[in-house]
């Protein structure tokens, strides 16, 4: 019998800053081909105003290796990414909270208000759009300041001094948001709020509009893939969990479809962001604004896809 071999990039997973930055500026060349098929969105007017041809790339490795490609230094709207840090930063504080916002898929979409009441007000997960403003409002309870707390720990993180909650941008999701009022009363009816719904709110929209760049998020994201940086920034059994749920409820409706295409715990914004990570070797940024139907980046994910699969950059 003829033992197989594996042919392609796959095989081997080279690590080396010249081999990392031909797969991302390939990546990046096919991301930026794709992006026209997608569209900025509409939900936030502000963000509607965006360069729908900006595309950002970056990688960052847990051996210290950094790269960035195209505008990989420009601040933009990371929106649902900073769920990601904003949990982090509660869990810093509160290692239980898992009790009050849960960890499975959702069934119905991120902006469910269905699920919601089914569950009695209790979030599937961190990620949908309840489960981070009970992540937020516990946040606020504990330090006074949600969105100051999650924009100092991505200074942090990222080194990036130039992280900052954009004005314009929170007020803008504010005057056309119906939504996510709606899930905040609805989590309020049952109980599940500290803090008043127009003070989650407010604070749930600055938080979103917070702003970072790829090369910032893929070094600013690092400790979830190096277990050297566990301790300081959180255990590592918090972070397992962490990476499980970014893998199946990160991508919004289309977590499965990009676990099976890229095989990345992955999150994303409609700011057009999306950020990957590999444990025991690295993350991956991308940014280009035009979105798909699920609310995630045409481009970036193009680019994901790519670069996953050319690198050899997946858990599987």
């Amino acid at each position: 019998m003829t033992t197989p071999t594996i042919d392609g990039p796959a095989a081997t997973r080279d690590l080396t800053g010249p081999a990392l930055m031909r797969h991302a500026e390939r990546a990046a060349e096919l991301g930026r081909s794709v992006a026209r098929t997608g569209a900025v969105t509409a939900k936030i007017p502000e963000l509607a105003k965006v360069d729908a041809g900006a595309f950002g790339f970056s990688v960052a490795t847990v051996e210290g290796t950094e790269l960035g490609v195209g505008d990989s230094d420009v601040q933009f709207s990371l929106q649902s990414i900073t769920k990601l840090f904003a949990l982090v930063a509660l869990l810093q504080i509160e290692p239980t909270a898992w009790e009050h916002v849960g960890w499975a898929p959702t069934e119905l979409g991120y902006g469910s208000v269905t699920e919601l009441e089914r569950a009695a007000g209790r979030p599937r997960n961190p990620f949908v759009n309840a489960g981070a403003l009970i992540v937020t409002d516990r946040l606020l309870r504990h330090t006074g300041s949600a969105v100051g707390r999650v924009s100092t720990l991505l200074r942090e993180l990222s080194g990036d001094s130039a992280t900052h909650s954009d004005a314009a941008v929170a007020a803008s999701e504010a005057a056309a948001d119906h939504r996510n009022r709606a899930l905040a009363h609805v989590l309020a009816e049952h109980g599940r709020l500290l803090n008043p719904v127009e003070d989650v709110l407010g604070e749930y929209y600055a938080q979103c509009a917070i702003t970072g760049s790829v090369l910032g998020l893929a070094r600013g994201a690092r400790f979830l893939a190096d277990r050297r940086l566990h301790r300081l920034v959180l255990d590592s059994d918090n972070i397992r969990r962490i990476n499980a749920v970014l893998l199946t409820s990160g991508m919004y409706g289309a977590a499965g479809d990009i676990a099976y295409r890229i095989g990345l715990p992955a999150k994303s914004g409609v700011g057009g962001g999306i950020l990957a990570a590999l444990p025991g070797v690295g993350t991956v940024c991308a940014w280009s604004p035009p979105l798909d139907l699920e609310g995630n980046s045409v481009g970036g994910v193009a680019a994901l896809e790519h670069f996953a699969r050319t690198s050899g950059w997946s858990v599987f």
